[in-house]
């Protein structure tokens, strides 16, 4: 009797394991132990209550800041694509300087985002198209902004462990070539020993603070 109930005991054993198996294969997916994993939590927007206000009325641009970053009237000169180039013909709008202190204690230098317009006619034709050098990557992608859609464009460059990264917007309207374009400036952390406690620094933070700028800049011309 007792190998009976032992007997009998393993085969209610096998079958719930066996059921349990048939259950895991079965299932859909979404109802699996091996599908369970964290939702993951969405970026919030930033809180533009406390940002700053720049407007140009020459050029109809107008967008908003951060009180810890530093706006610059735009100046005649050439921003770096069209320097590129060799084209001295334009116009920066307007500037705007992320500090050192925005990422203390880490391998970041500083950032900066520049709008600027050129009616050269080569700055105009070749508006959407990379250098051939340099090291452009043409993204293949598009942004819009105030309502206009641009070209993204991406390099990088480095100088004596500096590195600098640049992502440029450009869109051809009302007969020029508009560029919007950041740079991220940093110092190669292996330039740092461990006991000075510099850490590498957060880019992902960086960007997305000079894209927040972006989403509240208009066109008004």
């Amino acid at each position: 009797m007792r190998v009976f109930s032992k007997s009998y005991r393993i085969m209610i054993t096998i079958a719930a394991v066996a059921a349990g198996l048939l259950f895991l294969y079965y299932a859909p997916v979404t109802e699996t132990l091996f599908n369970l994993k964290s939702t993951p939590i969405p970026t919030a927007p930033p809180d533009y209550s406390s940002w700053r206000n720049y407007t140009n009325q020459k050029f109809g641009v107008s967008l908003k800041y951060p009180p810890a970053f530093q706006v610059k009237p735009g100046q005649t000169g050439p921003l770096a694509e069209w320097d590129l180039y060799g084209l001295t013909n334009g116009n920066e709008i307007a500037s705007v300087n992320i500090p050192r202190s925005f990422e203390p204690r880490t391998n970041f230098g500083d950032a900066s985002l520049r709008i600027g317009v050129s009616t050269e006619p080569t700055a105009v034709a070749e508006c959407l198209n990379p250098p051939s050098t340099f090291g452009y990557h043409d993204t293949y992608s598009s942004r819009s902004i105030g309502g206009v859609v641009f070209r993204e464009f991406t390099r990088t460059d480095a100088a004596a462990g500096n590195y600098y990264e640049f992502t440029s917007y450009r869109a051809v309207r009302n007969g020029g070539c508009e560029v919007l374009e950041y740079v991220i400036h940093y110092s190669n952390i292996q330039n740092y020993p461990v006991a000075s406690g510099i850490k590498e620094y957060d880019k992902q933070m960086v960007a997305d603070a000079l894209e927040s700028v972006l989403d509240t800049v208009q066109f008004n011309k």
